[in-house]
């Protein structure tokens, strides 16, 4: 996401140790329509997305993740291209599924990938696990940028990683 104001110096300086000490690596996936760094080789996976949005109940889904430590960090991209799914819509349901898991902690509408906007939403579940999603419908792909942040685990770069995952996220027009 793109970040505006006094806090990109601060993010700038802190995504560029973090990168540095951290072994972040970029990787492009063109037939996705992104790049972003991962703390390691992603894995790529095949699944369904179950939507209400068409009579099959399901488009196809790609989710390109890497754990670090316990933590998860994964871009998932749904396809909705031969589908007539709205924006809004669309996004709404993925809080919703998300929402699912846990406590509500943060739903924020302002989050924008260049001149899209979407929203950011963290659930927090029983065992304080959190689930944060920064989440974008863009050229009828729902694009959703997770981090499971698990309550114990030994990832190196702390909290942190999770804005700076989301920061290095890049839209491949």
């Amino acid at each position: 996401m793109r970040v505006v104001g006094l806090a990109v110096a601060a993010v700038l300086f802190t995504s560029g140790a973090l990168a540095a000490d951290g072994g972040w690596q970029l990787f492009s996936y063109p037939e996705a329509g992104f790049a972003a760094q991962y703390p390691g080789q992603p894995k790529l996976e095949m699944q369904d997305y179950k939507t209400v949005q068409t009579p099959e109940g399901a488009v196809r889904e790609r989710v390109y993740s890497a754990n670090s430590g316990g933590v998860v960090y994964a871009i998932s991209v749904a396809d909705f291209t031969r589908t007539r799914a709205q924006k809004d819509k669309t996004i709404e349901e993925a809080v919703k599924n998300l929402s699912g898991l846990g406590k509500l902690t943060h739903d924020e509408s302002g989050a924008r990938i260049d001149w899209n906007y979407g929203r950011e939403v963290r659930v927090e579940d029983a065992n304080g696990t959190s689930y944060t999603d920064a989440i974008f419908f863009i050229d009828n792909k729902l694009y959703q940028l997770k981090v499971t942040y698990p309550a114990i685990n030994n990832d190196p770069n702390g909290s942190s990683g999770i804005h700076f995952f989301q920061q290095t996220f890049q839209l491949l027009h």
